[in-house]
């Protein structure tokens, strides 16, 4: 099965007062495979409301979303109603951007909270010590969430979504953040957590590389709309990104560089990555 669906979506935000509402996505029909996704296109293309529609976090005025074959309709009114919201994020966690934690318990005893209410706790707990290690987070554990730099921060919440053991995870620039070999290090360790569990993580991220290392199966937005699901090698070809960005294929660094550190600057970096 795949862990998401959607079947001829069309979406649109709410317009402002005398605005006609400009469509994010009009006869959308995609299928999300199993394993470790990114999600790669340009910037402000539809990547975040992609993956809020996938996570029955937001609804599509047409067609249907499909969440590990339940019509993600069903959860439409989860804000509303805690049982049902605690079914949805057990079906489907979801990391947003810039996202924070705040709490006086010492970092270990969070991961031990998000371990003890998982879906397995067993489970969760044999894989504790690891991704904690693979997040560079060892040496913090006693330390509270509040001292934490961005980066560390980040790591910590990735550690946190795939301890809670949804078999859906989508996360919304997780790293962005985070010093390249971290980043390395941490998406490595989802690769491997998704074989080992048979988790689904889909990830959007400014750095086609990461895509190209640790992705399973890459959803490629173009320029026109687009949106492609498929094997990384055919992809992230240098033709098939270069029609998405519409830009040469050897600005595309420079391109991703300008936006981890504009995302930087706009959200902080609270004294850099930390020593982890």
């Amino acid at each position: 099965m795949n862990p998401v669906e959607f079947d001829d979506v069309a979406f649109s935000w709410p317009a402002g007062d005398g605005e006609d509402s400009e469509p994010v996505f009009s006869g959308l029909s995609v299928a999300l495979p199993p394993g470790f996704g990114f999600l790669v296109g340009p910037n402000g293309i539809g990547k975040s409301t992609f993956m809020l529609l996938a996570g029955a976090r937001v609804f599509p005025q047409s067609g249907t979303v499909r969440l590990l074959g339940q019509d993600a309709s069903r959860f439409a009114d989860a804000p509303l109603d805690p049982q049902l919201e605690m079914e949805r994020n057990l079906l489907a966690s979801f990391v947003y951007q810039n996202m924070e934690f705040e709490t006086d318990e010492p970092i270990g005893a969070v991961f031990d909270m998000v371990a003890d209410g998982s879906r397995d706790p067993r489970q969760a707990a044999a894989q504790r010590d690891t991704l904690v290690a693979a997040a560079d987070l060892t040496a913090r554990l006693d330390g509270r969430m509040h001292e934490l730099s961005k980066g560390e921060m980040q790591r910590a919440i990735v550690v946190m979504s795939l301890l809670y053991g949804s078999p859906v995870v989508f996360m919304d620039e997780p790293v962005f953040a985070v010093e390249p070999a971290r980043a390395e290090r941490l998406m490595a360790a989802v690769k491997a957590h998704c074989a080992d569990t048979g988790t689904a993580v889909f990830a959007s991220v400014h750095d086609v590389e990461l895509a190209r290392r640790y992705a399973d199966a890459v959803v490629l937005f173009d320029s026109d709309g687009t949106v492609s699901a498929g094997e990384p090698d055919e992809l992230l070809s240098r033709e098939r990104l270069e029609t998405a960005f519409r830009a040469p294929y050897d600005t595309l660094y420079e391109r991703q560089n300008l936006y981890r550190d504009l995302l930087v600057q706009r959200f902080g970096n609270r004294g850099g990555d930390g020593a982890g």
